[in-house]
């Protein structure tokens, strides 16, 4: 229970039960009803996703490895030329996918103002980096060689013996620090133990008596030693996880101690990911270097006796393997059957050139095939098994197979060469094996089974994940995941462990404190009861699903001691709703009352809920008034009734109002010590008063904000719902809005804006300096009111970009809210969205250096993309006009100058009317226009169809129009349930010029206009309290009259009851006068003593200390000064003049540039239109690849979330229902 409740109240809490059937019928129905289509599919592809991911996993490890084993025996049995080749061949392969990822990071380091120092660890990491691929070099390429098949199989299994030693050091280490030590402890280091001494055993019962050292006497030093020299790579992982973060920490927090301890510890967390950003793109140059080195050597005949030493022993060697001739058939290059020439087709027509071409990549796809298919493999591994912990299946699709992989693999050998067994398959694959088994086989295979369950006792932690889902990499393992060589040991031995990461995170936050919490914060106005109902059903599905979840976890944690096991929920979350009442008030003759808005508000309550047996408590606050609200679930709902003679209006007024009181004063008086802490595990989702959603939509965003800590907003995917022409096309144009555009942002650098209306976003950011504090910034300049007042969402946004915040898109959180049906109400929101997102636009492409810097999410290209967006809005309308007058050319057969001067003619004398004539007469203009104007792109249509008939299918301009087609029909069905919004697509065709030109024209002429422009008619509380006040006044009027005469009589009366009679007359007048001291009216008379039932409770001092604080500071109701609004109304009016200067002499000299060039017939004409259209398709391709990435991760994410068996609060819900 918060602040708010009283112990009295708690104990009156606590009797309510919250039973399910305080939940109404229609909201149970919303909650458990979903497509079983849909969900069906969705479990059907998760199913299948385990089983493709785990063969997947294994087949390509088992091949893989047969496929290596190939190799290392033709590398034994070939000439010296051959073996060269095969040597440089594999260092190649080693050192290709580390040089790409090396360049990757480059850019991060160099590009993205990722610079750190250079320090001693990095010097040692290098040096450890060039040991290891030394060791694996020669491992590889002189020592594995030396060995059959079998042996070298058995021998790879013992690799992790630094690893295991490096655990086993540092557990103990761990436990001196611990001044006392329990029987756990003694059970951790047998287990840690265990695996040192089984993989030192296996590897002293191969050297002694599995290794045959008569063919290299220096074989029996150094085989071990280069085990040992390639395991070095994997050291990292296994180091103590607190040590390698403390480093981190004490690198640069003497570089802070100066500065805000906010500030501070994100500059530490943003140290500590340069830093090792830089160690990896240093282990991955050092690698690839050192591979480059052994390729100039070998060139070079100065291969340190790489290659001499296999010669000279290739005699002796080969008495060792048992050889068979079909075998060397297949997996020899040196056979005349595999390298032979192509068979000629039979009609002889073959060019020689292309015989020769032909014959030589054959040749070389022979030579190289198998590394070409280890290469496939593993890369196939890697991405599988990054795929399978991020999709939560590691235990089945990933810890499974790549523990299986090496028995089956030994298997595989001992059946396809040993026992000359199954020579088709072999014959198929493509291998070429050899083995020898000695008398005792038994024994030597033994050891490597007791190696192959050390290596399970060692990665134990691989089937217990705790991490969330769909993490970045970084987050499951370290350092690069691909590995030409050895790859399922590398994706084992690379996957961090969760529990060393979660010990560390608890010793910071109590386990209970990691339940994140979402704040719901609405902003309401003049909402209809419709649109309530709306939210508040919404509001009740995700109380209901919470409740349900919970219950679940109480049931299941039930006679068990052990807390974990009730937080292992991954999408459990604490909830609380924060509504913002904004103008909540009106004056009356009685004093101070709430208007109807407010009034409606409460049976719609009871209608979401189902029940009018609810906690209702009110306060009266210095702002105005506060209705505390228990939901059946359980959720606490407070409702903020803003006064506006009391309080600042408008909505980002009220964000400040909820963000200092939620994340300030109740997250430092909950939390005094951790009050940082607890705010980064606190979210805030914004709501508008007409959205509906699902709570499976609010749990997706909470996985975005989980995958990565320097997220600072997310938002979802927007569906406009109501009904009419303007609503269908709006339906198409948010659609493509969010399939390419916002998809694009997200995967190219971050999203811009997060609308308000349904967004997530995290706490710490919020609070973070130049946030808050900058977002409570009182415009000084005209352009402030268009940039923060117009757009408060896209400005937080461009606040939070400029912080080095990241803003996510969620395409799998869907929301629903009430679009403007009609054409004026659509233009006047319009009229206020467009210039404020020009102004933020232009804000972060001038400031692009600082946002670099900053933001290691966006880069160059980023800000050049953004940059070509803005000058094709600006250069829009001009463009549109070309367009329509190269129609009326073509169609009506007007000459190219008289057809620019009936396209334009409108456009201009409609610009006139808006810097002239008043809004409504302007909307009306538009509206007439926008109609004729739909008519003329027929005409636009038939124009366009007929030059694509004169043209070829080549062309510029079709192929440009079937790509459009192209990319809208692919995204529409990789978006199935959204396909029906590209049917609107022929409407938003024929509205281009009204909202390319007429809209821009409308918006550019009004940017003088700041007024909110929808829902700003006057309300029946407005109409009534002026009715009220003139009433009042006349009263008021004669009542003074009759005093006046009264007084006069009673001097003239002897003593009487004059006294009497004036303090009648007092009274009366009192009871006429309106007392707008007196607040307690609407408390006593509209809320305690009607039907609403109220409790009155009392504000506690603190937070009536903070609320007048906090008022005082930011939220003072503002006073008129007419200085100072002369001075925005000339700063407006001068924007205004200017930007509609700006944008009329862009847009003409565009025209009539092209328009010249097209009447001339130069060929100018034709490379700038082809150059216009290349832009286009640029931006274009560009959309459509990001949106392909976006829409598989999309895809993920939704299996990631989907229970196969279902999720247990809807087990129990259903249990319940029936």
């Amino acid at each position: 229970m918060d602040e708010e409740v009283s112990p009295r109240q708690e104990s009156e809490s606590a009797v309510m039960d919250p039973n399910e059937e305080d939940f109404p019928t229609e909201t149970k129905e919303k909650e458990n009803k979903s497509s079983k289509c849909g969900d069906t599919f969705l479990k059907i592809c998760r199913v299948v996703f385990f089983f493709v991911l785990a063969l997947l996993l294994l087949s390509c490890g088992i091949l893989h490895k047969l496929y290596f084993l190939t190799l290392l025996n033709n590398l034994s049995q070939s000439k010296i030329e051959d073996k060269k080749n095969r040597a440089i061949s594999i260092l190649v392969c080693i050192a290709f996918f580390e040089f790409l990822t090396s360049l990757i990071i480059l850019w991060r380091v160099v590009f993205q103002g990722q610079k750190t120092k250079w320090t001693k660890r990095h010097i040692a990491t290098a040096i450890l980096q060039a040991v290891s691929t030394i060791g694996e070099v020669y491992l590889i390429i002189y020592a594995l060689p030396l060995l059959d098949s079998l042996r070298a199989c058995l021998v790879l299994t013992t690799l992790p013996i630094i690893p295991s030693i490096c655990q086993f050091v540092t557990l103990i280490c761990r436990l001196k620090q611990k001044s006392r030590i329990r029987k756990s402890s003694f059970l951790k280091l047998c287990v840690a133990g265990f695996p040192v001494l089984a993989l030192a055993g296996s590897v002293l019962v191969f050297m002694k008596w599995l290794i045959p050292f008569d063919s290299d006497p220096h074989l029996k030093w150094a085989l071990p030693t280069f085990l040992i020299l390639k395991s070095l790579c994997y050291l990292d992982n296994f180091l103590c996880f607190r040590s390698r973060a403390a480093y981190a920490t004490q690198q640069t927090a003497g570089e802070l101690n100066s500065q805000d301890s906010e500030t501070s510890e994100s500059k530490i967390k943003e140290k500590q990911y340069n830093a090792e950003n830089k160690q990896e793109f240093i282990r991955l140059s050092v690698r690839w270097l050192t591979c480059l080195m052994f390729i100039i050597l070998i060139v070079l005949n100065l291969d340190m006796k790489l290659i001499e030493t296999i010669t000279n022993k290739n005699n002796l060697a080969t008495e060792t393997f048992l050889t068979n001739e079909k075998f060397t058939l297949n997996g020899n290059i040196s056979s005349n059957s595999t390298v032979s020439t192509p068979v000629q087709p039979h009609d002889g027509t073959l060019i020689s050139t292309n015989h020769f071409i032909f014959n030589h990549l054959m040749k070389f796809y022979f030579r190289v095939k198998f590394e070409v298919r280890m290469m496939a493999c593993s890369l196939v591994i890697s991405q599988s098994a990054l795929l399978a912990c991020r999709l939560s299946m590691q235990q089945f699709s990933f810890a499974l197979p790549l523990i299986l992989t090496p028995p089956l693999s030994t298997i595989a050998v001992v059946r396809l060469s040993c026992n000359n067994f199954l020579e088709s398959i072999q014959y198929i694959v493509g291998t070429d094996l050899t083995c020898s088994l000695p008398v005792d086989y038994q024994f030597f295979i033994t050891s490597g089974a007791l190696a192959w369950i050390a290596v399970i006792t060692l990665t134990w932690y691989i089937w217990v994940p705790r991490v969330e889902r769909m993490a970045k990499q970084e987050r499951f393992f370290s350092g690069c995941i691909f590995d030409f060589i050895f790859p399922d040991l590398n994706m084992l031995l690379r996957r961090r462990n969760d529990h060393e990461i979660g010990e560390l995170h608890t010793d910071r936050i109590q386990q209970r404190d990691d339940i994140p919490k979402v704040i719901i914060c609405v902003t309401m106005w003049h909402e209809t009861c419709k649109e309530m109902c709306q939210l508040l059903k919404s509001i009740c599905r995700l109380d209901l699903h919470l409740f349900t979840r919970g219950e679940a976890d109480n049931e299941e944690g039930d006679g068990k001691q052990d807390t974990e096991k009730k937080t292992q929920d991954p999408d459990k979350i604490e909830v609380e709703v924060q509504i913002v009442f904004d103008d909540a008030f009106c004056s009356t003759k009685n004093g101070r009352e709430v208007n109807e808005y407010m009034l409606q508000f409460m049976p719609c309550l009871q209608k979401a809920v189902g029940s009018s047996s609810l906690m209702k408590k009110v306060v009266q606050t210095p702002y105005g008034g506060k209705l505390i609200l228990k939901l059946p679930g359980g959720t606490q709902m407070t409702l903020h009734l803003k006064d506006k003679k009391k309080i600042r209006a408008r909505k980002r007024w009220s964000q400040v109002m909820y963000m200092y009181y939620c994340l300030v004063y109740k997250m430092r008086k909950a939390y005094p010590i951790k009050f940082k802490d607890m705010l980064k595990n606190t979210f805030i989702l914004t709501l508008d008063g007409d959205v509906d959603f699902e709570p499976e939509s609010v749990l997706r965003m909470m996985d975005r904000m989980k995958m990565n800590s320097r997220v600072g907003a997310v938002c979802g995917r927007i569906h406009p719902i109501g009904s009419g022409p303007m609503v269908w096309y709006q339906q198409f144009e948010y659609a493509v809005g969010h399939w390419l555009q916002k998809a694009s942002e997200h995967i190219f650098g971050s999203v811009l804006c997060c609308p308000g209306c349904f967004s997530l976003f995290r706490a710490s950011a919020l609070v973070d300096d130049n946030v808050l504090k900058t977002y409570t910034k009182e415009p000084t300049e005209g352009i402030h009111l268009v940039q923060f007042e117009q757009g408060e969402d896209r400005w937080l946004c461009t606040l939070l970009l400029k912080r080095g915040y990241k803003i996510d898109y969620c395409a799998a959180s869907d929301a629903k809210t009430f679009a403007p049906e009609n054409f004026w109400d659509f233009f006047v929101q319009r009229r206020r969205w467009s210039p404020s997102t020009m102004a933020n636009m232009m804000d972060l492409v001038l400031s692009w250096k600082q946002l670099v810097q900053n933001n290691r999410e966006i880069n160059h290209l980023f800000m050049l993309y953004q940059l070509v967006l803005v000058i094709t809005s600006v250069l829009a309308p001009g463009t549109v006009i070309l367009m329509i007058a190269g129609s009326f050319s073509t169609v009506l057969g007007l000459t190219p100058w008289y057809a620019f001067f009936v396209a334009v003619t409108p456009v201009v004398l409609f610009a006139v009317l808006c810097l002239t004539v008043s809004q409504k007469k302007q909307l009306n203009v538009a509206a007439i226009l926008s109609t004729a104007y739909s008519l003329v792109m027929v005409i636009v249509t038939i124009g366009t169809m007929v030059n694509i008939t004169n043209e070829t299918v080549l062309s510029p301009t079709v192929i440009f129009l079937i790509s459009i087609g192209l990319v809208l029909l692919i995204s529409a069905l990789l978006h199935p349930k959204e396909f029906t919004c590209l049917f609107p697509g022929l409407l938003y065709f024929v509205s281009v010029p009204s909202t390319f030109i007429f809209l821009t024209v409308f918006y550019v002429c009004n940017l003088h206009d700041i007024s909110w422009g929808i829902r700003e008619s006057k309300s029946q509380s407005t109409q009534s309290e002026v009715k009220s006040g003139k009433k009042s006044f006349v009263r008021l009027l004669f009542t003074l009259v009759r005093h006046i005469l009264q007084a006069k009589l009673a001097k003239i009366n002897s003593k009487g009851s004059t006294s009497d009679d004036i303090e009648r007359q007092q009274c009366e007048q009192g009871e006429e006068k309106i007392d707008h001291e007196d607040d307690s009216y609407w408390i006593k008379v509209q809320l305690t003593d009607s039907k609403q039932n109220f409790e009155t409770i009392q504000l506690e001092e603190a937070e009536e200390e903070f609320w007048t604080k906090y008022i005082n500071k930011y939220l003072k109701p503002l006073e008129s000064n007419r200085k100072l609004q002369e001075k925005f109304n000339r700063e407006l009016m001068a924007l205004r003049n200017n930007c509609v200067y700006g944008f009329f002499m862009l847009n003409l000299m565009l025209a009539l540039a092209l328009l010249q060039l097209q009447v001339s017939k130069e060929r100018l004409y034709e490379s700038l239109s082809i150059m216009f259209l290349s832009i286009f398709a640029i931006l274009l391709l560009i959309q459509f690849i990001f949106m392909l990435f976006y829409r598989w991760k999309t895809f993920c994410h939704i299996i990631s979330s989907t229970e196969v068996f279902g999720c247990r609060c809807l087990k129990r819900t259903k249990t319940k229902a029936q």
